[in-house]
Parts: C-alpha cells; sequence; structure tokens
C-alpha cells in the first residue's frame, strides 16, 4: 500500500515516517528527498497528491496554535482550507482511502471539567481548536458519504520536541525538559503548579499507525477519537530532569501564555481509545526516558 504523510518534516511527521518506511511506500511531501515538495495552501498543490495508488492519508501538516492565533489568514489557509482540498482530492479520486487527521485537544475551552473526557463537548477558545473542530466535522461527513474511512486523534501534549521551540503556546513544556538536559538554564512562562495533558511522541506515533488499521465499522459515524493525556505540573516535569543536569530553572509567568494554559485540559481520559487499542504514557519518567534513549539514537546515527 502507498501512504501519503503530509507534514512530514514535522516533530511528529518525520518520526511516523520513519516508522512507516519499512514494508511501507511511503510519499512524503515535504522531507529532504521527498518524491513532492510544495504547499499545502495552495489548492492546486493539494488537490494533486491523492492518486488511485495512495491507500492511506496521514495528514499532520499544520499551522500550529500560537502561528494561528498570530495570522487568521495564514491559519485558515494551512488548518483548515488545505484539509478540505485533500478531503476533495480523496472524494475526486473515488476509491475511499484511509485518511488519519492529528486534531487536538484544543478543541476544547471555556469551564472544563477534570479530567476531561470523550463525553466532554468541544467549544474552542482559539482560532487553531475551531479550525480543528471543522476538520473534525467534516472527515465524520466525508466518511459518512463514503468518499473516504476517516480517523481523527485529538493529541494532548507531545512531549519532548527537540530543536528550536515553535510558535505553539505548550512549547515550554519542551523546553523545560530539552533545555536542561542540553546544560541550558531556562525561564519557564508558567507557575510550577500549571499542569498540561501530555503524552510522548512514541505513543503518538504508535497511536497513528493503530488507528490506521481500526476497522471503520468499530468506530461507527464518530470518527474521531480523543488520547488519554497524563497530568503533569511544571513543576515534575523540571524534578524529573532535575537530578541529570546541573542546569537551573526558574519560573516567570507570562500572563498571556498563563492565561491560554490555563484555560485548557489538565488531563485526557478517554476509555473508546482505550477499548479501541490505544495507549497512553504511564509517567512524566516515561517520557523523559524515551526523549533520551530517542536523542542518543540520533546522535550515534
Amino acid at each position: 500500500m502507498r501512504i501519503l504523510v503530509t507534514g512530514a518534516a514535522g516533530y511528529i511527521g518525520s518520526a511516523l515516517v520513519r516508522a512507516l518506511r519499512p514494508g511501507h511506500d511511503v510519499l512524503d511531501t515535504d522531507q529532504s528527498g521527498a518524491q513532492i515538495i510544495g504547499n499545502l495552501a495552495y489548492p492546486q498543490f493539494a488537490r494533486s497528491l491523492i492518486t488511485r495508488d495512495i491507500g492511506a492519508v496521514f495528514h499532520l501538516a499544520a499551522l500550529v496554535s500560537g502561528g494561528a492565533e498570530q495570522s487568521f489568514e495564514l491559519g485558515n489557509k494551512v488548518n483548515l482550507d488545505a484539509t478540505r482540498d485533500l478531503l476533495e482530492a480523496c472524494r475526486l479520486a473515488g476509491h475511499c482511502p484511509k485518511f488519519i487527521f492529528t486534531s487536538s485537544i484544543a478543541v476544547y475551552g471555556g469551564e472544563l471539567p477534570d479530567p476531561v473526557t470523550d463525553d466532554t463537548p468541544a467549544a474552542p477558545r482559539s482560532s487553531y481548536g475551531a479550525q480543528k473542530l471543522v476538520c473534525e466535522i467534516l472527515i465524520d461527513d466525508y466518511s459518512r458519504r463514503g468518499y473516504i474511512d476517516g480517523r481523527a486523534l485529538r493529541l494532548p501534549t507531545v512531549m519532548v520536541r527537540p530543536g528550536a521551540p515553535n510558535t505553539a503556546v505548550s512549547g515550554w513544556t519542551s523546553a523545560i525538559i530539552r533545555e536542561p538536559l542540553a546544560g541550558r538554564d531556562y525561564l519557564c512562562p508558567v507557575r510550577p503548579d500549571t499542569r498540561m495533558a501530555c503524552i510522548s511522541l512514541g505513543r503518538v506515533v504508535e497511536s497513528l499507525i493503530h488507528a490506521e488499521k481500526i476497522p471503520g465499522e468499530r468506530l461507527g459515524p464518530r470518527r474521531t477519537l480523543l488520547l488519554t493525556g497524563i497530568p503533569v505540573s511544571a513543576r515534575e516535569m523540571w524534578h524529573a530532569v532535575k537530578g541529570k543536569t546541573g542546569a537551573r530553572v526558574s519560573f516567570r509567568p507570562d500572563p498571556q501564555i498563563q492565561a491560554i494554559v490555563d484555560a485548557g485540559p489538565k488531563a485526557t481520559v478517554s476509555k473508546r481509545a482505550a477499548g479501541l487499542g490505544l495507549r497512553h504514557s504511564t509517567s512524566i519518567e516515561e517520557i523523559v526516558d524515551e526523549f533520551e534513549k530517542d536523542a542518543a539514537f540520533a546522535h550515534h546515527r
């Protein structure tokens, strides 16, 4: 089966491509050496990607939360319009490919239960969350009509992102681990008691691959799955690496970042995802250990 991965040069996308490559013909759109290079913000490019030999589409390309809030027009083009263009290309191709989409717990907002569960209604309070929710609804409808066999995974905060920070509001959750382990002091922009719903990169990649294999009839008309994200505070993140480094972490809350984070889920629990075989991280120590092993592997390659 030939598989298309959009956003293949990104944090999750690059790890997904590495996991898929053994045994699969993977077409990626933006990695070095990619078969096709282009900009999904242009409809003609997005619609050119779906041919009848594509059996599955993993659509990961997105403008992350902070970027989508800063640029409303670009956020709509990348996060909403490009997704619809890909869905339309699948419809026109006429062979009902699998369509696996990375959504986000940014679809939740307002007064939230702790934890957020499968029954918590979506009510986004950001452009990014609204764009993701619209895409989920489209995936349900295109699946209902038989144009795709869709799945959307609502991702908690994915840790630990290597390299330079991006514009995601949750970027500090990776920096508070990554920077001290690299021997660099870090100034955290939230309070020590600030909690986030967290999951490791490895669990997300595993979940994406597993979701593609779930029979459509087991999902039914509701094609969105919430992934369980364990609650971890900024203090707990720091303590998980404190004994491994001589670097220091201090806390200076940024009012704007703190307000956004405080309005989001502190933990997510999905019995539905667990029943379908999607696993979650068990502790911040497990997440840090995975990051250190991946970093060591990348260093020795």
